[in-house]
């Protein structure tokens, strides 16, 4: 219990950097990962794309895909191929977010 006081400290501590969340309205898996996002504390920024063409594109050119969630942290793009649930996807953003690995079951 005290290794996750711990994370969500550290996470309280590193809500200064930058963590947009891209999602579809609708979408399960966006709604999930938010949801859990909150739960340990992660402040983000929300941006739907449902009909946003233009953050479309800049996902486009960040190297990202058609598909949503997709997570930036910084200047760093999760990109889809780097996860496969929702669970490694919080892993990884906590881990650039932190600066340490951090895997989530």
């Amino acid at each position: 219990m005290n290794d996750v006081k711990q994370l969500i400290k550290e996470i309280n501590e590193n809500n200064d950097k930058k963590v947009v969340v891209y999602a579809l309205d609708g979408c399960p898996a966006c709604e999930e990962l938010k949801t859990k996002l909150e739960k340990v504390g992660v402040v983000y920024e929300n941006v739907v794309m449902n009909g946003n063409d233009k953050m479309w594109d800049k996902l486009d050119k960040m190297g990202g895909s058609e598909f949503a969630p997709q997570v930036q942290v910084e200047d760093y793009l999760i990109k889809e191929e780097e996860y496969e649930t929702i669970n490694e996807l919080i892993g990884k953003t906590l881990t650039r977010m932190l600066g340490r690995k951090i895997t989530i079951k």
